[in-house]
């Protein structure tokens, strides 16, 4: 029985050519080959930033180094590699999918998750305590002593990060991941990837689950700029408690909040978070159905990932 891609020999004229019974195309399955691309790209872009970081600290400073290695590994890179992924930067920066009024429950959503995970730090503090270096090294460069200081920590701590780090995460790894083990192990692995990037222990968690939740918004949403947003509101919100709390806040070991809070947030967060789901929801519905078909008409045996 012949096999695709054999080759026949014609039966009568022995100097024709010889014909291809089915030919072979790479891009058929490039799809699969996407998540693979997107691990490789996190693994040099992490110590590609590193790197960066460190060597641009005594030129540029603090702020320099973050700004350049966060534009280059996290933003520049991300866009050149974008050609060789399925979805290509033009998608990332398409109108979010859902109503107006998802904005403010989603913003709502991320407020309360600062509070409710505020005393995990302080329990992995009890557990496993932060070295002073590293609490010394919190206080020389996130803990502004001025206004003035804030805005531009917030600028270099939670503007550059909440645009490149979502161009690289939710754009390029989790685009990528999606394509080949579909959407839900993607935003988990994605947000796996997003709280190894920080080298925090102390933060895994909280992380992990802020990479999650910002990879749920880009899915339902169809778009980048709503984690863009999430992502600096975050930031800022920490940096801001830092601020009020003071300089010698980090003199002693982090203090836990009153449990109520911690209670209070998580509640308001899975309110606020289900009531997004719901705002989301037809939108959400309606571009997974166009997804499918786009996807079945491609790969008339089935799509290799189930959306």
């Amino acid at each position: 029985m012949d096999e695709p891609g054999d080759i026949i020999e014609p039966s009568g004229d022995q100097s024709a050519e010889p014909v291809i019974e089915q030919e072979f195309h790479v891009e058929d399955f490039r799809p699969s080959w996407d998540g693979g691309r997107a691990i490789l790209y996190f693994v040099l872009a992490a110590f590609s930033s590193l790197l960066m970081t460190i060597s641009f600290i005594d030129p540029l400073g603090f702020n320099g180094s973050v700004i350049a290695s966060e534009a280059i590994a996290f933003g520049l890179i991300p866009i050149l590699l974008s050609r060789f992924f399925r979805t290509g930067w033009r998608g990332w920066i398409s109108k979010p999918a859902g109503p107006a009024m998802m904005w403010p429950w989603a913003i709502v959503a991320v407020l309360a998750f600062v509070v409710a995970q505020s005393n995990l730090l302080v329990l992995l503090d009890r557990l496993y305590p932060i070295p002073t270096s590293q609490l010394d090294m919190f206080r020389k460069y996130l803990a502004p002593e001025s206004a003035s200081g804030l805005i531009g920590l917030i600028l270099v701590a939670a503007v550059v990060p909440g645009v490149f780090e979502e161009i690289a995460f939710r754009g390029l790894i989790q685009g990528g991941l999606r394509w080949s083990y579909g959407p839900r192990h993607a935003v988990v692995w994605t947000g796996l990837l997003f709280a190894l990037l920080h080298m925090n222990p102390w933060n895994f968690i909280s992380l992990w689950s802020l990479g999650c939740f910002l990879g749920y918004v880009t899915e339902r949403t169809r778009s980048l700029y709503p984690a863009v947003v999430l992502h600096l509101i975050n930031n800022a919100c920490a940096l801001s408690l830092l601020y009020v709390q003071g300089r010698e806040h980090w003199e002693k070991r982090p203090e836990f909040i009153p449990w109520y809070w911690t209670v209070l947030g998580g509640i308001v967060m899975l309110a606020a978070v289900w009531k997004f789901h719901r705002l989301t929801e037809p939108a959400a519905a309606g571009a997974r159905q166009v997804e499918r078909m786009q996807a079945e008409a491609q790969f008339p045996g089935g799509p290799p990932v189930q959306y």
